[in-house]
């Protein structure tokens, strides 16, 4: 199908592409504000619960959330395929109101950490719905430059988030920041209404452990599907000791902890830029070649990443440090869009399960890489390095192995 076939198929969602784009990055934004409005938030919660810094309990605010948020997928995909896209949103929005007061209100770190996997688990539910929905309504290029746009707009958040976190806790405690992610729930299901129903009729498949397991059977036998969404995986093991380290490293090791909120949000913009100049590339050379461009990119400044802080004793100077960082992240983030289009790609029928199956595997599997590397974010940047390298490498020969030679061109 061309992309002009898809662009005229695409007023199903009911709305003009901007305002779609804008509020899938919204929705989509639930995430990012769950995670990035805390970070500020650290040191006050380790000291409301009395934390020992040193060992970083803390992080597990991060870990938990995203371990939730892969389990999740796996309930919300197949719900969205058999009542539709706009009531498992409306559901999963009002129970990631009820994770962020179950936060906001705990009175201890463990009931802290419970309401932390609801709202995981329940943010599931947007990342899951609007996949479909994209999916529900472009193909091929058109829907990676829909996704790209899409996480271009949603990264304003991460650029906002921290110092929005820095913000209220000047006029409140730590409770302000997990609040913040109940009130743009609220608006985001507002918001939504305004939305036409994207799942075909003819499309719903019934809620059955036979069918979901066909379903996912399919997934799971689809070669591409997998050496993509094992891509995308690796990736984001690569990404997540960002948001769970980057306290650490910009604060602790490099001792700028009054610039933290300025430097995530800076490099959030420059993710951001990325992204909408990947998808002005996809436009001229299509998704593959973008994307191994990308990947490559991104194995050699791991490299000099790597070959610098060994230099280094773990420490490189600090703009240097940022730079590698920012270009890494950038780039990795640019990539997602592309390998989240790829593996979705021949999962038209079943996109909503097939979006939870995925999910699951980058979110769980994901995760626990990031924890892992986390863990060795101590004094040193090094790991944060090491990891990037190994991951993004094992992820590029996965994209390598599901692409065939010669047919660098297109997505299908």
């Amino acid at each position: 199908m061309s992309d002009m076939s898809v662009a005229l198929d695409a007023p199903r969602h009911g709305l003009a592409r901007g305002e779609f784009v804008a509020m899938m990055s919204m929705l989509m934004a639930t995430i990012a504000i769950s995670i990035d409005t805390l970070l500020p938030a650290f040191d006050e919660i380790e000291a409301q619960f009395s934390l020992d810094p040193n060992d970083s309990p803390i992080s597990l605010t991060i870990t938990v959330f995203f371990v939730a948020l892969g389990v999740g997928t796996l309930l919300w995909g197949p719900l969205a395929d058999r009542f539709g896209r706009k009531p498992v949103m409306y559901s999963s929005l009002a129970l990631i109101v009820v994770g962020a007061l179950v936060s906001t209100f705990a009175t201890s770190f463990g009931l802290l950490l419970a309401g932390r996997i609801l709202w995981g688990a329940a943010a599931a539910g947007p990342r899951t719905v609007i996949l479909a929905i994209v999916r529900d309504c472009y193909e091929g290029d058109l829907m990676s430059r829909i996704m790209s746009l899409v996480t271009a707009v949603f990264l304003v958040v991460p650029i906002l988030a921290p110092g929005l976190g820095e913000l209220l806790l000047v006029f409140g405690s730590w409770r302000l920041t997990t609040a913040a992610g109940a009130v743009l729930a609220v608006i985001g299901g507002i918001w939504f209404s305004r939305l036409h129903e994207t799942l075909a009729a003819q499309s719903v498949l019934p809620l059955e452990f036979g069918r979901i397991a066909r379903a996912a059977k399919a997934v799971a036998s689809n070669r591409n599907t997998m050496l993509f969404t094992a891509a995308t995986t690796l990736g984001y093991g690569a990404f997540f000791p960002w948001l769970g380290s980057s306290t650490q490293m910009i604060g602790t090791i490099y001792g700028r902890p009054s610039q933290f909120a300025l430097l995530f949000g800076l490099n959030a913009a420059l993710m951001s830029v990325t992204i909408v100049a990947s998808s002005r590339a996809v436009s001229r050379l299509g998704t593959k070649r973008v994307l191994i461009t990308m990947m490559i990119i991104l194995v050699v400044v791991a490299a000099v990443y790597v070959a610098l802080a060994l230099a280094t004793e773990g420490v490189p100077p600090f703009w240097v440090w940022f730079g590698l960082v920012a270009v890494l992240t950038a780039l990795n983030s640019s990539s997602t869009p592309l390998l989240q289009t790829l593996a979705l790609a021949p999962m038209g029928a079943i996109a909503g399960t097939a979006s939870s199956v995925t999910g699951a595997i980058v979110f769980i599997v994901g995760g626990i890489f990031g924890s892992v590397i986390d863990g060795n974010i101590t004094t040193t940047v090094t790991a944060f390095g090491v990891g990037f390298l190994v991951l993004i490498g094992l992820g590029l020969l996965a994209v390598l192995g599901a692409l065939r030679r010669g047919d660098m061109g297109s997505t299908t």
